[in-house]
């Protein structure tokens, strides 16, 4: 008898070293299920562990080297083990499969034992660890019981210490009353009291500040345009043709028509003499022969605009040179336009998502593609008041920047690249988390 007690107590320190020496959770679940079969007798084991959700699932099981979550056995005892009656024992007890199969109307598994003894993990730091299960088709004697109570301590120690520092209420007790988290805390708060400029970043693009748009004089069509995009034009230069066909047709016409009318006149003043009738049709046949001079001017004028001419010298803008040949075109509508390099602006698209308060005067840093790696300064001089689609088919407010920096180092009209438009004055608390306000703000109404 004292030989057999020996071999126990070797039996349970063995067991707690195993316990004590488990490298990682999964190691020590397994030593849980499968090696107390050395102490107490037992059909199978089941280890409960608290979720994520706070409710207990089967984590590890005896002589199975993973959970089959599908088996009706592992569903049977979770229902079982989370309902009221049995999620909060303290001690351990053995349940009643047939009383609590028919109380909670669980359908019970064929393959389950006649009895189950339901053990609390407790540990000294966290308190309850969760359940052992364990079953077989006798009952559990006292003496397993009580070095069951036994393992229970040592086993939710040993869990544990793969827990510790993993509760949200640790973490602030051991943290809260630390000098490190107070000073960190005043530090934050008073870096998030200083006041930072608010800045929004959009597309930009270099534009001409004064272009000066070259328009269709008279409802035509688009013969040519004899400039490439990017030419240089002088004041004086040929730049586009309309389709002249019809109007010189028309102007041959009015010619006619005029010497008709002239021929006319001086057949009826001649007349006139010895004819009273013939007299009294000059005045209507001047009238007529002024009628087609009039046309004649008017023709003429229209055939010398199709051949349109600059104004001014700078570089021509020419939007898919291709595609304007045969294009017919109504008057006023522009058609090229005429560019001075050295007056320049930036048009910059902020979209509405990003807006904040600006004034006229802010200031404005461009990252031009070509060169990221250097800004280039301006001062904004106006904004739209309403949004509208910007090339990209974002809605946007249309900003418009001077160039303040050199002159002699001007941008190319057409560079892209990013403004930054800084606005008042915030917090960097406001600063950083703005957009998340304004989420959280449009999500709950307030």
């Amino acid at each position: 008898m004292s030989e057999d007690k020996n071999i126990k107590i070797a039996k349970l320190i063995g067991l707690e070293k195993k316990t004590r020496e488990a490298k990682t959770e999964d190691e020590l679940n397994f030593v849980i299920v499968n090696e107390t079969r050395q102490l107490v007798d037992y059909i199978s084991s089941f280890l409960l562990l608290k979720s994520s959700t706070n409710n207990f699932s089967v984590k590890a099981t005896s002589d199975l080297a993973t959970v089959d979550r599908t088996s009706p056995l592992i569903s049977y005892l979770e229902k079982i083990i989370n309902h009221k009656d049995h999620r909060d024992t303290k001690d351990i007890q053995t349940i009643d499969i047939e009383k609590t199969s028919k109380s909670l109307k669980i359908k019970k598994p064929k393959n389950i034992p006649g009895f189950i003894l339901q053990v609390p993990l407790f540990s000294a730091q966290q308190g309850f660890q969760g359940f052992l299960i364990l079953s077989k088709n006798q009952t559990f004697n006292e003496n397993e019981i009580d070095l069951l109570t036994h393992l229970a301590n040592t086993f939710g120690h040993a869990q544990n210490t793969f827990k510790s520092g993993s509760s949200v209420n640790q973490f602030f007790k051991k943290n809260l009353g630390s000098k490190l988290f107070w000073s960190t805390l005043i530090l934050f708060i008073i870096i998030s009291i200083v006041p930072i400029k608010m800045s929004s970043t959009a597309p930009v693009d270099v534009v001409p500040s004064n272009p000066k748009l070259v328009t269709a004089p008279f409802d035509g069509v688009v013969k040519n345009i004899t400039i490439n995009n990017n030419d240089k034009v002088s004041a004086g230069d040929l730049v586009v043709l309309l389709e002249d066909l019809d109007l010189n047709n028309e102007y041959n016409l009015a010619q006619q028509s005029l010497q008709i009318a002239e021929k006319e006149l001086l057949r009826s003043r001649q007349s006139s003499f010895s004819d009273t009738n013939e007299k009294a049709r000059i005045a209507e046949l001047a009238a007529q022969v002024d009628l087609k001079k009039a046309e004649l001017n008017s023709v003429t004028k229209r055939l010398k605009n199709s051949k349109i001419y600059s104004t001014q010298n700078g570089i021509a803008i020419v939007d898919r040179k291709s595609e304007w040949q045969g294009r017919p075109v109504s008057v006023g509508e522009k058609i090229i336009t005429i560019a001075n390099q050295n007056e320049i602006e930036f048009l910059i698209w902020l979209p509405v998502k990003d807006s904040l308060v600006i004034q006229k005067n802010s200031l404005v840093k461009v990252f031009l593609d070509i060169n990221p790696m250097k800004s280039l300064e301006g001062k904004l001089l106006r904004a739209s008041y309403q949004p509208s689609l910007s090339p990209e088919g974002i809605l946007s407010y249309k900003l418009t920047a001077s160039y303040e920096g050199d002159a002699n180092k001007l941008p190319r009209i057409g560079l892209r690249g990013t403004a930054k438009v800084y606005g008042s004055e915030v917090s960097v608390f406001y600063y950083l988390f703005r957009k998340p306000i304004t989420f959280m703000r449009q999500l709950i109404g307030i």
